[in-house]
């Protein structure tokens, strides 16, 4: 179970930094190249931002979910990975319905 954890931790920690890269960096390459042609150069910013925090939402659950199941054991631990996860998925929908044009 601890090496479970520790591969927990570390996807949470990766995606948590490509949400930075992305949110503070404009690395909108990290994303897909359909964006980097379909989003224009005034959206870019915006979009990255929404993207960006997206993703780290999603490596925020992913790493606190690890941290939960380490001190508790419990199911409930992936309360944490739902809601980061149905938030950041929601942000990068909603970010890319907006500025993929």
């Amino acid at each position: 179970m601890l090496v479970g954890v520790i591969i927990l931790g570390i996807v949470g920690i990766v995606c948590t930094v490509l949400g930075y890269l992305i949110w503070k960096k404009q690395k909108i390459s990290l994303l897909h190249d359909y964006h980097y042609d379909k989003v224009s150069e005034e959206n870019k910013p915006a979009f990255c931002k929404l993207s960006g925090i997206g993703v780290t939402l999603v490596g925020l659950g992913i790493f606190v979910t690890a941290v939960f199941i380490g001190i508790t054991n419990s199911v409930w631990s992936f309360l944490a990975f739902i809601v980061g996860f149905v938030a950041g998925i929601t942000l990068l929908i909603y970010s890319g319905r907006k500025y993929n044009r």
